[in-house]
């Protein structure tokens, strides 16, 4: 059975566990779209000087996405500045899509095409109004690590959604998020997190970047922000919830971690 058609069961698995004897509805949904936050960065500077082209992995969101439209629960896209998102060419590698490869070219035609692609809110215009949203999610890639680490606007919105305890995912390289936000204020310390293991960055970097990025051993930094990170073997399927707190350690994590944000959104208020 795949997980396209067990993803109702999901669900109603969900809504049961959080209130034994209530059946899955409409009304268990939230009504307020989720947030999703895409990166607009096309390239990266790596610590060499090099650039290499960047953006989001496709795979990180598309598999959310599925899994939203199957339960029925809306998403808006922002970016920084309204740009539109960028793809970063490693995530159409096949072996990122090897538990669904039927969704690659799918996915990449939702890119092309869909509207939400074309014209996303900019963030800035998005964090003014938190409330609006049932919860935040961002997918991850390095992208993450250029356009959305240290971004104020970002940061506002994981502040106030996670401090009014509203789900948060955050997926691969997102949860580095976390390590930025002011310790003293933060609702996040003291969570369970994964993210991108120390040994899969430096893979990364050595054979698909082929220099090291600015910014890395975020497994460390989450630490040293009093977050209680623990990854998986790499190349793993790993993804952890800790109360409203969604993330995963890779791409191909993608099952677990849609389980768990789902679960997280059902029966979300608003």
């Amino acid at each position: 059975m795949t997980f396209t058609s067990t993803i109702g069961s999901l669900w109603l698995g969900a809504t049961l566990a959080a209130d034994p004897g209530r059946a899955a509805t409409p009304e268990s949904t939230p009504a307020r779209p989720v947030l999703v936050v895409l990166s607009a960065a096309s390239t990266q500077t790596l610590a060499d000087g090099t650039t290499r082209a960047t953006g989001f992995f496709l795979n990180g969101f598309y598999e959310v996405k599925r899994g939203l439209d199957g339960a029925g629960i809306t998403y808006r896209v922002a970016t920084p500045q309204g740009r539109r998102p960028a793809l970063d060419p490693e995530s159409l590698n096949e072996k990122y899509w090897a538990s669904h490869p039927e969704w690659r070219d799918e996915a990449v035609h939702w890119f092309e095409h869909a509207a939400e692609v074309q014209n996303p809110q900019d963030l800035r215009v998005a964090a003014t109004t938190p409330e609006a949203f049932s919860a935040v999610l961002v997918p991850g890639g390095q992208g993450v690590m250029v356009d959305l680490l240290r971004n104020a606007s970002l940061h506002s919105l994981l502040l106030d959604v996670g401090r009014s305890k509203r789900p948060i995912g955050l997926v691969c390289h997102a949860p580095a998020v976390l390590a930025e936000l002011p310790k003293d204020t933060s609702p996040f310390v003291g969570r369970r997190v994964t993210s991108v293991s120390n040994i899969e960055e430096l893979y990364i970097e050595r054979v698909v970047m082929g220099a090291r990025a600015r910014d890395r051993k975020i497994g460390r930094s989450l630490r040293r922000a009093g977050l209680r990170h623990r990854a998986a073997f790499p190349g793993r399927s790993n993804a952890t919830r800790d109360g409203n707190l969604v993330t995963s350690q890779n791409p191909f994590s993608g099952d677990a971690f849609v389980e768990l944000f789902l679960a997280a959104l059902v029966g979300a208020k608003g």
